[in-house]
């Protein structure tokens, strides 16, 4: 591959796929999911979806990424791990890296189009907010991974509304805070790999703010994530593959990940971040067994 397509490839991150794009995907993943469960769409459609909005959520974090690394140069200079990154290191000018996000958000539009007007509009008005606002949030806030969690997890109204065409407000916050809870939690895992150049350049996040306190931090949100997607279960009338595969393992495999982890290495910050996609592809993958009973019981 040429230096410059290389180059261009690392920029988005899709030479690590999947990891990275699967973060951004599992949100839209368990909105669409819990809402073809809802509105009991036949099998082959769910499969339809649950590709499109894996394409979707590449580009999106393919996209995100293009906006970090042009937001982040002067940081990523300082910092050993991000400082032979494409425009950090000058492999990628910013007015090749402009053209590149301006195809992807190009992409992402069109996308959203066929989602029906409704989740066209959420598209317009979350991606730029939440998405496009998430770099800048490590120069004011120590907390940017909770806003992270936050921007990626418009994708559940987004999805919500294009599959099933209303609002349920309930289920929507429930499986929002749940899949904002876990891109949190594991954004910050990703964070500790960073935190002594992070302090030594002036960046601002959870790994460096909660110290030797983030386990039981991290506690909380695992806690807070397993009582959302419960109460979602129960208000979207789900069975007990659900609630097993979906809510208890998930919780206890991110409690043990959060007390196992060895949060002064990056090494095994970067293994358990990782291994945070077992969780929560098994939340995809209770959702699409408690549906496929559930379809069979309705053809009895």
């Amino acid at each position: 591959m040429p230096s410059k397509a290389r180059a261009l490839l690392e920029l988005t991150r899709l030479h690590w796929f999947p990891v990275g794009c699967d973060f951004m995907f599992w949100p839209f993943a368990w909105g669409s999911l819990a809402a073809s469960y809802h509105v009991a769409l036949p099998m082959d459609q769910v499969a339809v979806n649950t590709l499109f909005y894996a394409l979707l959520g590449t580009l999106v974090h393919s996209a995100g990424c293009v906006i970090n690394d042009m937001l982040d140069r002067d940081f990523d200079r300082k910092v050993e791990r991000s400082k032979g990154r494409p425009i950090a290191s000058g492999a990628v000018t910013m007015t090749e890296a402009a053209i590149l996000l301006t195809v992807l958000v190009a992409a992402i539009f069109y996308m959203f189009s066929t989602a029906g007007p409704t989740a066209l509009t959420l598209g317009l008005v979350g991606l730029p907010a939440c998405g496009g606002t998430y770099p800048l949030m490590k120069r004011w806030m120590y907390w940017p991974s909770l806003y992270l969690g936050f921007a990626a997890s418009w994708a559940v109204p987004f999805t919500w509304v294009a599959i099933t065409g209303q609002f349920d407000w309930g289920m929507i916050l429930n499986v929002a805070v749940a899949s904002c809870c876990w891109t949190c939690l594991y954004d910050t895992i990703y964070a500790c790999q960073d935190k002594k150049d992070d302090e030594k350049a002036g960046v601002k996040s959870m790994a460096v703010r909660l110290g030797d306190g983030i386990r039981l931090a991290l506690s909380v949100f695992d806690v807070i994530f397993f009582a959302c997607l419960l109460w979602a279960g129960y208000l979207n009338g789900q069975h007990l593959p659900f609630y097993v595969m979906s809510v208890v393992v998930p919780f206890l495999l991110c409690l043990w990940h959060i007390w196992s982890f060895d949060h002064n290495d990056p090494r095994d910050s970067w293994k358990k971040f990782t291994a945070g996609r077992h969780g929560a592809a098994l939340v995809c993958a209770g959702l699409v067994v408690d549906h496929y009973f559930n379809l069979a019981s309705l053809t009895v």
